[in-house]
């Protein structure tokens, strides 16, 4: 039912326009957005700049996004895509998405299941705990549960959703593909506690296992492409009839060295740097295959170096008197700018420092490429001579990933001087009145 537009090419689909109306029975807005891969959203409290991010990150989770469209005071939402069309109705306690209506009172009748688990405790209106594991349960994960596989939803489906719903919301999901919500509460996030029910984790404390994890992963890529060049490298080198000439040597060598460099600053590898190696003529076609062999294998590193490149560099433009140093043992620590020995504690950073720490490893290394990006005030904690930074780096990380972006934000300074990207609300509203 997704309405479909003739495009001349395939292309990665990007949103194009939001439109809504009666927001909080008030607002209409009618919003196209930045084409060249980042829109701002400003407005003063309260006109619906973090709902509007809301609404678009309901719609790309599916069938678990409905519980939100129930509880929000509008009546209608349109997407436009750059070749489908999403519009979604609500009139009463009845939600119209693409023509196919579904009533709140069968949807909390679902709900209502749930309470009925024995070893399930809610928590609040839209959260339960599951006591046998500690873990949280929210609506969109119970439907998640219910509907998460086709051949066994045909009983639920009849007594619970219309098929065609279900069906309906996957292919709006396909359609809107991935998008990645960075939420303004970006520090804490809740975990089970046996005696509490709840506990607060400090998200800055998890980073180095984070950034552990991501050196393992990377690893063990370069270990599966090593040991299959390294089990072909006889029969490869038997049959290979090219050379290098001392030239190429000399440039490649080079070029390797530089690599090492990079390699050896983030500790990633254990390949060891070739020196003192002089050309002979005999070694032409082994060394041939070896600077190859090299290159193809540094492939499995380039991303993250860049990456961790460009962290590294954002980070330690803001911090003062102190660097970040990513390692294999360690993950990520903070130290001394003039003695890397002296270790500063990630909890014993500034709620600045702590906020661009974050927010950049999420803008960098958890956003995958050609997303759609929300981004809700990113301005939190920053001084401002850090929020007038922090568009020009944002729009280094669009580049390299070749995401889109919608950014919500109060503050003139994270706009700094990019104002024809800017849309609004507080002006869109007055409009309306002249």
């Amino acid at each position: 039912m997704l309405v479909a537009i003739n495009t001349k090419k395939e292309r990665s689909k990007r949103m194009m326009r939001f439109k809504v109306e009666k927001l909080f029975g008030r607002f209409n807005y009618d919003l196209q957005l930045n084409k060249e891969g980042l829109t701002i959203l400003t407005g003063p409290n309260g006109f619906g700049k973090s709902t509007i991010l809301k609404c678009i990150d309901a719609l790309s989770r599916g069938l678990m996004g409905i519980s939100f469209y129930f509880s929000l005071d509008f009546e209608e939402i349109e997407i436009m895509l750059d070749d489908c069309g999403i519009i979604i109705q609500k009139e009463k306690e009845v939600l119209s998405i693409n023509g196919i209506k579904f009533n709140k009172e069968k949807f909390e009748r679902i709900i209502e299941r749930l309470d009925r688990r024995p070893y399930i405790r809610r928590v609040d209106k839209d959260t339960w705990i599951d006591r046998r594991n500690g873990n949280f349960i929210s609506i969109n994960e119970y439907l998640k549960e219910i509907y998460s596989d086709d051949e066994e939803i045909t009983y639920e489906l009849s007594e619970k959703l219309p098929r065609e719903l279900v069906s309906e919301m996957k292919k709006i999901n396909a359609a809107i593909g991935k998008i990645y919500f960075i939420r303004e509460q970006r520090l804490i996030n809740e975990k089970y506690n046996p005696r509490t029910e709840q506990k607060i984790v400090n998200v800055i404390n998890e980073l180095p296992d984070k950034f552990q994890a991501l050196v393992l992963k990377i690893s063990n890529d370069y270990s599966r492409v090593a040991n299959k060049l390294d089990s072909t490298y006889p029969n490869r080198l038997f049959s290979n009839e090219e050379k290098i000439s001392e030239e190429e040597y000399r440039q490649k060598m080079s070029e390797m060295n530089e690599k090492f460099e990079k390699l050896n600053k983030y500790d990633l590898s254990n390949m060891q740097k070739s020196e003192g190696v002089i050309f002979k003529e005999e070694h032409a076609k082994a060394l041939k295959i070896y600077f190859d062999d090299f290159n193809e294998k540094y492939k499995v590193y380039e991303d993250l170096i860049n990456k961790l490149d460009m962290y590294t560099d954002i980070i330690n433009s803001r911090l003062k008197f102190k660097n970040v140093k990513i390692s294999r043992s360690e993950g990520i620590t903070i130290v001394d700018s003039e003695n890397e020995k002296k270790i500063i504690p990630l909890s014993k950073l500034s709620s600045g420092e702590k906020q661009e720490v974050v927010l950049f490893y999420d803008l960098i290394f958890e956003s995958g490429n050609n997303e759609l990006l929300l981004i809700d005030e990113p301005e939190i904690s920053l001084h401002i001579a850090w929020q007038k930074m922090f568009m020009d780096d944002l729009l280094r990380i669009v580049k390299y990933k070749g995401i889109n972006v919608i950014v919500a934000t109060h503050s003139p300074q994270i706009i700094n001087n990019h104002w024809e990207r800017q849309i609004d609300l507080g002006e869109i509203y007055g409009k309306q009145f002249n």
